[in-house]
């Protein structure tokens, strides 16, 4: 899902988007957590750029869940991810050095981006994010391993707010990119 996007344009209007969030994560790629929701509101519009951006790691052995709170207002989301999803020509799963971290609002009825938000990841968040995907990159793949982990985290801790709390690996507050893609 290599996407170059902006406020206002639209992506493929031939590709439904499943409403919820996905996950890249690729070397010479920032980080893009896209947000598919059919008619967003204008609090989540407006929460994708506004502080706090707050993120939270879990490494579940066969499968990653990245939490995220965007700004005061709304409730900790979480978009679940595995290197194995993604093509081999896609790129290599990873997350460069500068910790880039692209947040786009995609409204999924109109396939028209609504929000943009650039941020980074502390260093010491990033090289624990980058570890897991490395780890479960270099592990042969199991979709049902990745399917039982995701099913006993889900079983275990019912709400993100729980799996924040309770079992995250790691949490961080992400630091606005102002101007370009530096």
């Amino acid at each position: 899902m290599h996407l170059i996007v902006e406020v206002g344009s639209q992506l493929d209007p031939d590709v439904s988007w499943p409403e919820g969030a996905a996950l890249t994560m690729f070397a010479g790629e920032p980080v893009q957590l896209m947000l598919f929701l059919s008619h967003p509101h204008e609090l989540e519009v407006k929460a994708v750029a506004a502080a706090p951006t707050q993120f939270a790691w879990v490494d579940s052995e066969h499968a990653g869940v990245l939490l995220y709170r965007l700004g005061p207002v709304l409730s900790w989301s979480e978009a679940t991810y595995t290197p194995h999803l993604f093509e081999p020509d896609e790129g290599l799963p990873s997350i460069d050095d500068d910790a880039l971290v692209q947040i786009v609002l995609v409204d999924r009825d109109t396939n028209i981006v609504k929000a943009l938000h650039r941020v980074r990841w502390p260093e010491e968040f990033a090289a624990a994010v980058r570890a897991s995907v490395t780890r479960m990159r270099d592990t042969p793949y199991s979709p049902l391993a990745y399917e039982h982990a995701l099913a006993a985290l889900h079983r275990r801790y019912p709400t993100p707010e729980d799996m924040v709390v309770d079992r995250a690996d790691a949490h961080c507050i992400a630091v606005p990119v102002t101007g370009g893609l530096d």
